[in-house]
């Protein structure tokens, strides 16, 4: 099954003739590997909102194309709408500023910590994978650790242990989030390094939400060779 959402982002390089991957090709994708990503719909047209029902409001907005790989740079996200009337008013906005675009809207999610998961194709080093505290502050920060793939389970909880936020994930202020499941994704993340190598430069999830229950991947980039 994942086979299949990843031929169809090597034709969307091919047609487009661009490397970058807008998301709602990258997120089926991640999805079909295990990888937990907020329910959502694609809307190429207006008329597809109304698929829209299926999900949970509030919900966000965004803009999914090649050319807009930075989406908050350019007013691309929208977040917490929280009805029908809202959500088509601001998609017909989209549609004017964005024009052919398609759009991802898709269901919040909560959570307390906020963390960074990423493969970079390393000229030195092959395929490497990293780790880090995410968000807005990731670039200011820099809080992270990185390994070459693969990596064990060991290896990641020595990862997290090298970040100066670690104490985000072990219940700081009685923040509680799932660290295994974080971990999990990491694994997954080095698994799929070794598996799509040969075609991928970068995946980037940022940021990866941690709650009680799952780590779930909000934002997601890839750039192929």
């Amino acid at each position: 099954m994942s086979e299949k959402y990843f031929k169809r982002i090597l034709k969307h390089a091919s047609i487009t003739g661009s490397k970058n991957i807008p998301e709602h090709l990258v997120k089926p994708f991640l999805k079909s590997q295990g990888i937990t990503v907020p329910r959502f719909i694609v809307v190429e047209e207006i008329s597809d909102l109304r698929k829209a029902g299926r999900l949970k409001f509030p919900v966000a907005l965004k803009v999914s194309s090649s050319r807009f790989i930075h989406k908050t740079d350019v007013g691309g996200v929208l977040l917490n709408i929280r009805g029908m009337s809202e959500l088509k008013r601001s998609a017909v906005a989209f549609r004017k500023r964005f024009k052919d675009e398609p759009l991802l809207v898709e269901e919040m999610v909560g959570g307390s910590v906020d963390m960074i998961c990423g493969l970079i194709n390393d000229d030195d080093f092959g395929m490497c994978i990293m780790i880090g505290v995410g968000g807005i502050y990731t670039e200011i920060y820099k809080d992270i650790s990185t390994r070459v793939i693969p990596v064990s389970r060991e290896d990641v909880l020595e990862m997290i242990g090298e970040l100066k936020g670690r104490a985000l994930l072990e219940g700081f202020r009685n923040i509680r989030v799932n660290r295994d499941a974080f971990v999990n994704l990491v694994l997954r993340f080095s698994e799929l390094g070794e598996e799509y190598g040969e075609y991928i430069l970068g995946l980037d999830a940022n940021p990866v939400i941690l709650n009680q229950n799952s780590a779930t991947v909000i934002d997601a980039k890839m750039v192929l060779k």
